[in-house]
């Protein structure tokens, strides 16, 4: 993993013992991640729309079934603000309804994770989700670095379109 980045994780969950475990997972096997837990989608809102970490999560992990705001509420709130769109949502729920599933998907989840999973099956799913999210984010920061650099080499504004 490049040494320039940590990936940013916010995972909210209004269940202390599954907090416990997305943090138990992430220090035992994704060291490099830095994971903020929420107890409720109000803290999460708090957190992003201030932007408390100095900048956007890579990832959001979602419960659906929360009081307050459910995961339902978040993920369609997220996905329509233009500042929260492009952040990858995965959720993580006991629901396995069919019908929530779908929704998820439509609303602009990326994936949908089965909190009935064991341990190494959690793990595995979130190695799967940590590889996209890497590869996604190396990529992005790439383009940036050469857009950055064409615009030192180009002066746009010197250019004339006409």
């Amino acid at each position: 993993m490049p040494d320039f980045f940590s990936p940013l994780i916010y995972a909210v969950d209004d269940d202390e013992d599954d907090r416990y475990l997305l943090e138990h997972i992430f220090t035992d096997h994704f060291k490099e991640c830095d994971l903020r837990v929420f107890d409720n989608g109000a803290a999460l809102l708090t957190h992003l729309t201030h932007q408390l970490d100095g900048r956007l999560p890579d990832m959001i992990i979602l419960d659906l079934e929360m009081p307050v705001f459910s995961g339902f509420e978040l993920l369609h709130f997220l996905k329509q603000n233009d500042d929260f769109s492009l952040i990858p949502v995965s959720i993580l729920s006991a629901t396995l309804h069919k019908e929530h599933i779908d929704r998820c998907y439509e609303l602009g989840s990326s994936r949908y994770l089965s909190k009935s999973q064991s341990y190494i099956e959690l793990v595995s799913s979130i190695q799967q989700l940590q590889e996209y999210w890497l590869e996604a984010l190396v990529l992005k920061k790439r383009t940036q670095k050469q857009y950055s650099r064409l615009l030192e080499v180009i002066d746009l504004e010197s250019l004339s379109l006409n």
